[in-house]
């Protein structure tokens, strides 16, 4: 049988290299696409962070107009904490406000932690996971 033959013989397809190789192509784009994302949803998290942060102290702010004081409480911003329903209950923000990090709202290192023994000022702190248009990655503090 002469190549010519046998190259009509063959069933059309594709080789199993050929196939290796489309798949190798599509696994490096997925694991790029994946590798965007997660930065991409780093950056849309931080922005909610620093939303967050403008949106307390402006309550803290209205909060001091109202009762003269700021709450007494060191810890963190969980929803359910003294700061979060004073503000709530002083009418400042509404019962649904989720002022609280997105991806870490009770672990002490990374959660909004807000310090205020004397009630005269405060401190809050917050963490940023990229380098986004919030900020630079790292603590952060912001005060009165």
């Amino acid at each position: 049988m002469s190549p010519a033959q046998s190259r009509k013989n063959a069933k059309p397809g594709f080789t199993l290299i050929e196939l290796m190789i489309v798949i190798g192509i599509i696994g490096l784009l997925a694991s790029t696409a994946a590798y965007a994302m997660k930065n991409v949803q780093a950056k849309r998290r931080d922005v909610r962070r620093a939303s967050n942060i403008e949106q307390l102290q402006r309550a803290l702010s209205l909060y001091i107009a109202q009762a003269g004081g700021y709450p007494t409480y060191t810890g963190c911003i969980t929803g359910a904490d003294l700061v979060s329903t004073e503000i709530v209950a002083k009418g400042v923000v509404s019962a649904g406000a989720k002022l609280i990090d997105p991806l870490f709202p009770t672990d002490i290192a990374k959660c909004y932690y807000y310090d205020s023994a004397s009630g005269s000022k405060y401190t809050l702190r917050y963490t940023l996971e990229s380098n986004s248009g919030a900020g630079e990655p790292g603590d952060h503090t912001v005060t009165p």
